[in-house]
């Protein structure tokens, strides 16, 4: 789009006319006037540099660009569009990129030949062999013969002041209206069946150019009306800033129209051309087909400047050309495109093949430029004078008096007013190069050999100090400086400095402070001595230095040249490029209270090659003027502190791609939805700053996930790793090449499915089978301590029934055989025998005891054999009950299940002590015994009206030398059981234990066991 056009986008009012319905007129209006806002706002080519002095690259085919480019135009966005012969590319500064339509369309051809960028944010595409497309975002819609569209190519676009779109086609000139293209009918009275070009000026005149010559519809006419004009093939149409229409025409010349009320130009470049655009500073560009790029600053003495293949143009053969809203020229050629963009940084006009150089300043503006292999050179003005004085020069120096020193291998020679004094020898006379040359107030020039030491030129006599105390063997200055004071200050390699005044030598290095590794530059600033080295910059005041150390990559390092302004801002001439520091920065960043805050002009602005670290030095000066220079191994190149373009427009940012493991989504309105299981996702996005994109820096963050907002530098690409399900927000900032950021930025929303093991139901199935199977463990665990304690109770009960048959069969029968001899011996010793009585008497206690210990066994048989838990309490309480002043009633709860019988027998065994306990000890008259089985466990409790249990005697866990508590405790213990004791003074006792049904009961075979049982039976 021409500035032109722009121009006369301002007054657009209405009319939709592209196929999308009717856009309200105050929209677009507001649209371009913010488009125009943003345009004149940034920087402009420098009429005053000639073409080599702008910031020229090219993209060839080679490097992926497109070739045979017809076509330019930038969208709203900040894309720079391409057509093509072999289809449409877009450029966002770093990478081209084919234009696929959404899915399941295409474009109607593959050659595109004509473009035009809307003020919506569309794109018009016009094709060879009649066809336009329009391409709003993801919506692409097509237009032919069914909608009035001739079948003719379609060679350019333009949109006059009433909105309306129009199309110059190979049969005829249409326009677009209520969604369908018309052709213009007799009242009309267009000339000629074919249009080749189309054009609105500023004052929203239609210009066209036909086969029968030019002709313009005034705005709100009807008629056109033509130009009396001899005219050749027109391919291009333009105004100048004074009005005058221009044409380019492909088998003639670039030229003015002659216009009645029109201005017009002598000035014209007769060779064919395609292309045809007035900059914003009103400068002509025209592209030739074969004869390369030319420029004209619209000065009736300047001539065509041209710039052609040889001086790096990608073609000779060039066609399309546009300004960018940053003011960045564009030109599409048969083999790629390139770009002309400002550039703070001016390259000087030195012969080819020329490096290292030594520069200094003479009066004024003017500057000396030494070389190894090119003979001295004056520069002032954008030209370039030759001295006779051969090479090489290593070293240059301008006195306090205005004298210029030069030095080489082959002597010293001094410079006033433009007069070249004869040369001085120098002191050696073996090669030796000259690093550096100061002079002191005394008159005495102080130089610094390859030798060590130090030689002083004082009235036509050398004189040469060998020996410099406490600098290292051998040692001699790098670069010198005269102090105010009548010092001369000397820097070393090694991290030493030295300053000599009347021969003493003071020497300065790590101890003091200075820690810069070898010093190539010394300046005295208005707060102290600047000292610049391989590692760094420091900074020294009295006798105190500060260093400011940086890091490899800093570009504070291999400073070889510095410069305070008047203003006190700082420059640098470093290693990795120019540095500026403002004045208001440096004492912050000494101080370590803020960062480095500087401006980097390094190869991106213009600068070639990287300044001498060790001869020629320094590599910096300030001319009279106020310019600065620096000097590299490839070039000397100048800067204007005053005249620093910014570019002040936040860069428009989008977001053109997403892939997730490899497979892209296109990006469309609303919400992506992920597939489960995404783990690998790449966002790409790009910041449409089309004059530096290298310097374009980015940062993200991936709301739902990122924390922070990531610093991605200049990286295009967000790579992200299994962020997991959920919904997410993707926004990203970029900021320009001066650092103005875009804050809006661009996102994208999407959300990622999860996977069945990663929904809440199943989530809530994992914690419900996770209690299952601890229940089941925990069960499992239960049935294997009752399947313990049961087999400890079998074997108790297997000892018991043994114990009681070895009573039965040995003791017993043992003992009654005892009596029985006993027996016969009583009766052997007749009636009336002394001891016949009291063997009687011991017989009959005999008896008892047999009895009892019968009884014994024949009650622990019982037990072993196993009963009625409640009939033999209820049996234990008749025989305890002696009177009717005690009462003991046995109640029975639940349904009766077999009772494993040691568990049986330690139940009653509690439940007697407890019952006895009461009796005996605490009076009590009414004692109830409850007995309840479940499924879940057994309980007997014993409770009592009696006296109750003193608490203390129940913390101790029973009286000293009585174990009726202990031993339920330990009965209980035996089996698994828990026993709780609640009693108090007065308040009787209750006595419960309960023992856990996996105990209490005999294990059941289970029905699967019992089965299986059968079928072996």
């Amino acid at each position: 789009m021409t500035a032109s056009e722009l121009e006369a986008g301002n007054r657009v009012a209405s009319r939709s006319g592209e196929g999308m319905g009717r856009l309200h007129g105050g929209r677009v209006v507001l649209v371009v006037l913010l488009w125009l806002a943003l345009v004149q706002a940034a920087a402009a080519l420098d009429v005053q540099r000639p073409l080599a002095q702008l910031h020229h690259t090219a993209w060839r085919v080679q490097d992926g660009a497109p070739g045979q480019i017809t076509a330019l135009a930038q969208t709203t966005d900040g894309y720079l569009w391409l057509a093509t012969q072999i289809g449409l590319y877009r450029f966002d500064g770093v990478q081209f990129e084919r234009y696929e339509p959404p899915a399941g369309e295409a474009l109607p051809a593959t050659s595109v030949s004509a473009l035009h960028a809307s003020p919506d944010g569309g794109l018009w595409v016009g094709f060879r062999y009649g066809a336009v497309s329009h391409i709003d975002g993801s919506r692409l819609s097509h237009y032919g013969q069914a909608q009035g569209l001739p079948s003719g190519t379609v060679f350019s676009f333009a949109r006059d002041a009433d909105g309306r779109l129009w199309a110059a086609t190979f049969t005829g000139l249409v326009y677009l209206q209520g969604g369908r293209w018309h052709a213009l009918g007799p009242r009309w009275q267009y000339p000629g069946r074919q249009a080749r070009t189309v054009f609105v000026d500023a004052e929203g005149t239609l210009w066209v150019a036909s086969e029968q010559g030019v002709a313009f519809l005034p705005r709100g006419g009807t008629q056109f009306q033509r130009v009396r004009a001899r005219v050749g093939r027109i391919s291009q149409i333009a105004q100048g800033p004074d009005g005058a229409i221009w044409i380019a025409e492909a088998d003639g010349a670039v030229r003015a129209l002659p216009v009645p009320g029109r201005p017009t130009h002598a000035r014209t470049l007769p060779l064919a051309s395609a292309g045809l655009l007035f900059d914003r500073d009103g400068a002509l560009w025209a592209t030739t087909l074969g004869d390369g790029l030319y420029r004209w600053t619209g000065e009736a003495a300047s001539p065509f400047e041209g710039f052609r293949q040889r001086k790096g143009l990608t073609s000779d053969y060039a066609l399309p050309l546009l300004e960018d809203r940053e003011g960045t020229l564009w030109i599409g050629s048969s083999r790629g495109l390139d770009r002309f963009r400002h550039a703070n940084v001016v390259l000087a006009p030195l012969p080819d093949g020329a490096h290292d150089f030594a520069i200094v300043a003479e009066e004024g503006a003017a500057v000396l430029v030494g070389s190894r292999n090119r003979p001295l050179l004056r520069l002032k003005g954008g030209r370039q004078e030759t001295l006779p004085l051969a090479p090489p020069l290593t070293a240059a120096y301008r006195d306090p008096t205005g004298m210029v020193w030069l030095g080489g291998p082959k002597g010293i020679w001094t410079l006033r007013d433009g007069t070249l004094a004869p040369g001085v020898p120098l002191p050696v006379s073996r090669y030796s190069g000259v690093q550096a040359i100061t002079r002191t107030s005394d008159g005495s020039v102080w130089v610094s050999l390859n030798t060590p030491g130090l030689h002083r030129l004082q009235d036509g006599r050398w004189t040469h100090l060998r020996d410099l105390p406490g600098t290292r063997e051998g040692a001699s200055p790098l670069t010198l400086l005269p102090g105010a004071d009548g010092r001369v200050w000397m820097g070393f390699a090694h991290n030493q400095i030295a300053s000599m005044r009347e021969g003493r030598l003071q020497v300065f290095g790590l101890p003091q402070g200075l820690d810069v590794g070898n010093v190539s530059a010394l300046q005295q600033g208005r707060a102290g001595l600047w000292i610049g080295g391989e590692r760094g910059l420091a900074r020294m005041r009295g006798d105190r230095i500060q260093t400011l150390r940086a890091q490899a990559d800093s570009p504070l390092r291999g400073i070889s040249g510095i410069v305070e302004t008047a203003n006190g801002d700082l420059w640098l001439n470093g290693a990795r490029g120019i540095v500026r520091i403002p004045a208001a920065s440096i004492e912050a960043m000494f101080a370590g209270t803020s960062a480095a805050a500087y401006d980097l002009f390094d190869f991106l602005d213009g600068l070639p090659g990287v300044p001498a670290q060790f001869r020629p030095i320094p590599t910096a000066l300030q001319a009279g003027d106020g310019r600065l220079w620096f000097a590299t191994t490839s070039g000397v190149v100048t800067i204007d502190p005053d005249r620093i373009q910014r570019n002040p427009l936040p860069p428009p940012v989008s977001i053109h791609s997403l892939s997730v493991d490899g497979r892209p989504y296109r990006l469309e309105a609303g919400q992506l939805r992920l597939p489960a299981g995404a783990r690998n996702l790449q966002i790409g996005y790009a910041a449409l700053s089309l004059a530096i994109p290298e310097r374009v820096r980015f940062r993200y963050r991936l709301e739902g996930y990122d924390q922070e907002w990531q610093e991605a530098g200049t990286r295009r690409v967000a790579y992200y790793t299994n962020p997991g399900p959920g919904d997410y927000v993707f926004r990203v900032l970029a900021a320009n090449n001066d650092g103005v950021w875009n804050e809006t930025g661009a996102r994208i929303a999407f959300s990622i499915a999860p996977r069945y093991y990663q929904t809440t139901w199943f989530a809530a199935a994992c914690v419900t089978a996770a209690a299952a199977l601890l229940w089941v463990a925990y069960l499992l665990r239960l049935r294997r301590v009752s399947r313990q304690i049961h087999d400890r109770l079998q074997e108790r009960h297997r000892e018991r029934e043994r114990i009681v048959r070895e009573l039965h069969d040995t003791l017993l029968q043992s003992v009654q055989g005892l009596i029985l001899r006993f027996h016969a011996v009583a009766r052997s010793l007749g009636p009336g025998a002394p001891a016949r009585d009291a063997l009687d008497a011991v017989l009959e206690r005999a008896d008892d005891v047999m009895v009892e210990a019968r009884d014994r066994v024949l009650d622990l048989r019982a037990t072993a054999r196993g009963g009625c838990l409640a009939d033999m309490f209820a049996r234990m309480a008749a025989e305890l009950e002696a009177g009717p002043e005690l009462s003991i009633r046995v109640s029975e709860e639940g349904n009766r299940m077999p009772i494993d019988p040691i568990v049986q027998d330690e139940l009653l065994q509690i439940g007697r002590e407890a019952m006895l306990n009461a009796c005996r000890h605490a009076g009590a008259r009414h004692i109830g015994i409850a007995i309840e089985q479940n499924a879940a466990y057994l309980a007997v409790s014993v409770h009592d009206d009696g006296r109750g249990i003193d608490p203390d005697v129940l913390d101790r866990g029973g009286r000293e030398g009585h174990w009726g508590l202990a031993g339920m405790r330990e009965r209980a213990a035996r089996i698994g059981a828990r026993l709780d004791i609640a009693s108090g003074p007065g308040e009787g006792t209750r006595v419960e234990v309960q023992v856990p049904a996996a105990v209490a009961y005999r294990p059941r075979t289970a029905w699967w066991r019992r089965r299986m049982g059968r079928h072996r039976a």
